[in-house]
């Protein structure tokens, strides 16, 4: 899938509102406020769910055993081929082991909940965006496009509940939480934490930290292994770099059209990839 950088999106919008960016470069209050614009481009791109940003993957409701983290009493974990919960106080091995303190557990015991936001998982999900109607189910719906979703039991602001019984794991379909969009300068004096995001002009990428990064590090481009570059499909280029022209644009410029302009492009949008999949939209502007 073909990607555009963010910063490919905020020089275009500058451009659109008369900023010469070669010789003048985009001015920090013009960063804030793209970045601003951006993030509510992008909760709504994925409130609607598009396909073209959603993603299936495996999904357990607890997570793996380790051996090196403190377990308390009551604590559930997945080894081996079950859930287990801790009875004991304090775990004193693996959960197999006969005087661990650990009990395995039948499914009828598991409450089925998969968290939007997994500690040990890398991706969280946008709770907003996903669909409990095709939410979660037994076999990859990539590859049984017949497969039939799982019924939802209960939902809450942190995660979905299956209805029992459930399987041990679920493949589900999600858009990914989508950080928010920065545009200040990655700095060589700052140390960062995970989650930062920092802008690189000469790469004209937008940067997250996956780790805490002390101060002096390579640049963001140069360091694979901490950091990792946002992008966006390409399809959503033109809306983006219409919305984030919005607000850098006076009324003379054309600051009402272009809003239009871009609200065209989403409703564009909309009909290519819900409707021209034979899905319908109902009255508060979402899809099912």
């Amino acid at each position: 899938m073909k990607t555009v950088k963010f910063g490919t999106i905020l020089e275009n919008a500058a451009r659109l509102a008369g900023r010469q960016v070669a010789t003048m470069g985009v001015p920090e209050n013009w960063r804030a406020l793209a970045a601003l614009a951006l993030g509510d481009g992008l909760r709504r791109l994925a409130a609607e769910k598009f396909p073209l940003l959603q993603r299936v993957e495996y999904r357990r409701y607890r997570p793996d055993w380790i051996s090196n983290i403190g377990w308390t009493k009551g604590q559930e974990c997945w080894f081996g081929d079950a859930y287990w919960r801790l009875e004991a106080e304090a775990g004193t091995g693996a959960p197999s082991d006969a005087e661990s303190g650990w009990r395995r557990l039948d499914m009828a015991e598991v409450v089925a909940f998969v968290a939007f936001d997994q500690p040990w998982e890398p991706v969280a999900m946008d709770g907003a965006s996903v669909d409990f109607t095709r939410f979660a189910y037994e076999a990859d719906p990539k590859l049984n496009p017949t497969a039939t979703p799982l019924k939802v039991a209960g939902m809450t602001g942190l995660g979905v509940i299956l209805q029992a019984p459930a399987p041990t794991g679920v493949y589900v379909r999600f858009v990914p939480k989508h950080p928010n969009v920065s545009f200040v300068e990655w700095s060589q004096t700052a140390a960062y934490e995970a989650g930062d995001v920092v802008y690189l002009t000469r790469t004209k990428d937008c940067y997250q930290c996956a780790a805490d990064v002390a101060a002096g590090g390579k640049p963001p481009a140069e360091d694979g292994r901490n950091w990792f570059p946002l992008r966006i499909p390409d399809t959503f280029e033109g809306y983006l770099t219409r919305l984030a022209s919005v607000d850098l644009l006076t009324e003379d410029q054309g600051k009402y059209q272009t809003r239009a302009a871009a609200e065209k492009e989403f409703d564009e949008l909309c009909a290519r990839h819900h409707e021209g999949n034979g899905e319908t939209r109902i009255r508060t502007g979402r899809f099912r």
